[in-house]
């Protein structure tokens, strides 16, 4: 999930840019600024795509607060709050659906990853390496399983 684009590392990324530029300014040095203004470039870059992406929890929440409001709807006689919560309920399963299969993606590239970097370790003999593989290969698989 670390390759998913998240609101917690952009705000990180930006405040850290942010300072790296101050201290740039208070220290008239040019690389610094500019480090500082590209990292808060790419934060808010991260933001927005964040904010786009789908998600389990907004996608859940959807899906339930659509449900009952197209029961109470059906059972209360309102046709609209019927069909505006079918709409809702409808749209939260697919945000659903989608955040699911983005990191059912994301575990099959760790498990990929893993396989590849296991079997170089084992190759070059390398003990760690091939530990390091198997473990990002077990997270992909979990991953994956999970998201199912």
């Amino acid at each position: 999930m670390s390759d998913q684009p998240s609101k917690v590392n952009a705000n990180v990324n930006y405040y850290t840019g942010a300072t790296k530029e101050q201290v740039g300014n208070l220290t008239d040095n040019e690389k610094l600024k500019t480090e500082g203004k590209i990292a808060q470039e790419r934060s808010n870059a991260e933001y927005d795509a964040a904010d786009k992406a789908p998600s389990k929890i907004t996608g859940n929440y959807n899906a339930t607060v659509g449900a009952v409001k197209e029961m109470v709807g059906s059972t209360l006689g309102y046709p609209d709050l019927e069909k505006s919560g079918a709409e809702q309920r409808r749209d939260g399963n697919a945000e659903l659906e989608a955040a699911k299969a983005s990191e059912y993606v994301s575990g099959a590239g760790d498990k990929v990853k893993g396989i590849v970097k296991e079997n170089v370790g084992g190759t070059i003999g390398d003990q760690k390496m091939e530990a390091q593989g198997h473990v990002t290969k077990l997270k992909g698989e979990d991953q994956m399983r999970r998201n199912e």
